[in-house]
């Protein structure tokens, strides 16, 4: 059973690991895509501006690589079981901010019937998977044996 949990959360966060890795290699693109909506709070404006001009790198450019190091890292901790209720509310988080950036939700209908409506489920689902890794929380060697044992100690009841 072991075995088989990693390998659930492996692919459950693989999304993460090549849409990280898909940013880190076409940064130019990703940045655009960013550059359109991009809104950086007043108060951190400052920082970011200071950040950009010692990098010598554009905003965009900078958030893109956030992004990437965001979902590589946070899929990671998960993989690895550790925090991994940090990192999926926080995956949560970023999958819904995204779906309501990306989305157009003016037309519904339209929006559920089109090829954009399949990828608008999948965020859906995806945020549900991910609240459920944060209601489960992290997983520990040898829970699954001990359930195993309970339900063995049923059967022959």
């Amino acid at each position: 059973m072991q075995v088989i949990y990693l390998i659930g959360r492996i692919l459950f966060v693989a999304i993460f690991l090549i849409s990280g890795l898909r940013k880190f290699l076409d940064l130019t693109a990703t940045a655009q895509l960013v550059e359109g909506g991009l809104w950086v709070p007043p108060f951190v404006a400052p920082y970011v501006e200071k950040v950009s001009t010692m990098s010598g790198m554009s905003t965009p450019k900078l958030v893109a690589i956030v992004l990437a190091i965001i979902q590589i890292a946070l899929a990671f901790f998960i993989i690895f079981n550790v925090a991994s209720r940090f990192a999926s509310i926080v995956l949560a988080l970023y999958v819904a901010a995204s779906t309501g950036y990306f989305f157009e939700f003016t037309g519904f209908d339209d929006l559920l019937r089109g090829p954009s409506g399949t990828m608008l489920l999948k965020n859906i689902s995806i945020i549900g998977g991910l609240l459920i890794l944060f209601a489960i929380g992290s997983w520990r060697l040898g829970e699954v044996e001990e359930v195993e044992e309970d339900y063995g100690h049923e059967a022959h009841a």
